[in-house]
């Protein structure tokens, strides 16, 4: 294995797990608490451009190993994005 191969699915993991176990943690405290106090909107809204950005460049380049973990974490975060105008 190349190490280049090594590097890219090591970022597949991390990635997938910072938005499968990190901000999903936190979507889940928010919909239990049903408040966002301590958030920060600006924060959460640059993180939504940022996934969104990865997301979209794993898909025009088609790397699939950028497209899908940054995918979820984009829906996630998106979703936490939400929860400042519900709750």
């Amino acid at each position: 294995m190349k190490f280049l191969d090594i590097i890219r699915w090591s970022t597949f993991a991390s990635t997938l797990l910072m938005a499968a176990f990190g901000y999903s943690d936190q979507l889940r405290l928010i919909i239990k608490n049903h408040s966002t106090a301590g958030l920060s909107f600006v924060m959460i809204l640059l993180s939504v451009w940022t996934w969104g950005s990865y997301m979209l460049y794993g898909w025009l380049i088609g790397d699939r190993k950028i497209f899908w973990p940054n995918l979820v974490g984009t829906a996630i975060v998106g979703a936490i994005l939400v929860s400042f105008f519900v709750f």
